[in-house]
């Protein structure tokens, strides 16, 4: 697919979303930003560590124990080293998914999410995870994400600044 074809595919996805976040009554208190680590693998390479930035919105509970968030982000993989001709590759770019949460315990939940990349590995993206609630303002996530040409393993520290 055409970079300039996904990107408006993000930006139709986003303005669908905005005009949800309005009219459910949007609130400061349903945002959320976060950071982490990440290792990156894409096939005959050396893995990479890489870090990644993101924001998001809650919609809240959709279902009993089940959550609905969009979120945007921002990953860098770190050098991967090819095999066999020896060159680092590095991908890094953009990103937009939804998200959907299942609270199995007051605080354990279980995650998947899905989506598209528009970075260096543009194209579709899909992930599966666990959350640790902390507290109201902080929890922990551990990330399987799977994008076009290659693989992560994340852990990323999400914050609720104003909870």
């Amino acid at each position: 697919m055409h970079k300039a074809l996904r990107s408006m595919l993000v930006a139709i996805f986003v303005m669908g979303i905005c005009p949800s976040a309005l009219a459910a009554g949007f609130s400061n208190r349903n945002l959320f930003f976060g950071g982490g680590l990440s290792q990156n693998s894409i096939s005959g390479a050396n893995n990479g560590t890489g870090v990644q930035l993101l924001g998001g919105y809650t919609f809240g509970e959709v279902a009993p124990k089940l959550h609905v968030d969009a979120e945007a982000g921002y990953l860098d993989s770190g050098d991967m080293r090819l095999h066999a001709n020896q060159v680092d590759v590095r991908n890094k770019g953009f990103w937009t998914t939804g998200v959907v949460r299942y609270m199995v315990v007051p605080n354990v939940e279980l995650l998947a999410r899905a989506g598209l990349d528009v970075g260096d590995d543009d194209g579709p993206m899909v992930g599966i995870g666990a959350g640790l609630l902390i507290s109201p303002n902080l929890k922990l996530r551990l990330e399987y994400v799977s994008r076009d040409n290659g693989d992560s393993l994340q852990f990323n520290v999400v914050f609720f600044p104003w909870r």
